[in-house]
C-alpha cells in the first residue's frame, strides 16, 4: 500500500484512467486485504511523487494499534469502489 506525500497519481483501468489519486489519499491496499496477485488498476505517476509505503507487516501493525487507521483504509477503499461502479 502507498500513501501519497507529494504528487498526482492515475489509477488506470483497461487504458482508461479511473481517479486521481491526490496528496494524502491512498492506493494500492486491496492487494494487502486480498493478496490475489491480480491488480484492479495500474498506477502511473502524473508527476513528480513522493510516498510512503507499507509492507503487509507493517500494515497489519498499524491496523492492529490504530483502530482509526483500518477505519480510514477502508473508508477510502469503498470510496474507490463505489466510484469504480459508476463508471461502468
Amino acid at each position: 500500500m502507498y500513501g501519497l506525500l507529494t504528487g498526482e497519481v492515475d489509477l488506470v483501468v483497461k487504458d482508461k484512467v479511473v481517479e486521481t489519486i491526490h496528496v494524502g489519499d491512498v492506493f494500492g491496499e486491496g492487494a494487502l486485504v486480498q493478496p490475489s496477485g491480480i491488480r484492479a488498476s495500474t498506477a502511473i505517476a502524473r508527476s513528480d511523487c513522493s510516498l510512503v509505503y507499507l509492507n503487509q507487516e507493517r500494515f497489519l501493525f498499524a491496523i492492529q494499534n490504530t483502530p482509526m487507521f483500518a477505519i480510514e483504509v477502508m473508508r477510502s477503499y469503498s470510496d474507490r469502489l463505489r466510484r469504480l461502479k459508476h463508471l461502468i
